[in-house]
């Protein structure tokens, strides 16, 4: 009988969805890195959307957000790939 931490990653690739299920760890482990860097308030105004291409794209209300998500990206994306376990995401895009 084989482990489930061997059948999952054979099941997913198998199935061909395995750039949705990276995608879906990425915005997962994203939302976390956000709330434990700007805490639980900002859930409303900071949203990660959705990653393509190396790029993690966030929905934010306000630019005051966007301008501090740009002055720490280098801290929130070692945040991120370190939750995701690996170099996942190179860039963050901003939507006002």
């Amino acid at each position: 009988m084989e482990s489930l931490k061997k059948l999952i990653p054979h099941s997913i690739k198998k199935a061909g969805i395995g750039k949705q299920v990276e995608a879906a760890s990425v915005v997962s482990a994203a939302e976390q890195a956000l709330l434990g860097f700007f805490g639980p308030d900002s859930q409303r105004d900071v949203r990660p959307l959705y990653f393509k291409n190396r790029t993690l794209t966030v929905s934010c209300r306000s630019s005051t957000f966007a301008q501090e998500i740009k002055l720490n990206e280098a801290k929130i994306l070692e945040k991120i790939n370190d939750m995701a376990g690996e170099r996942a995401v190179e860039r963050i895009r901003y939507l006002l």
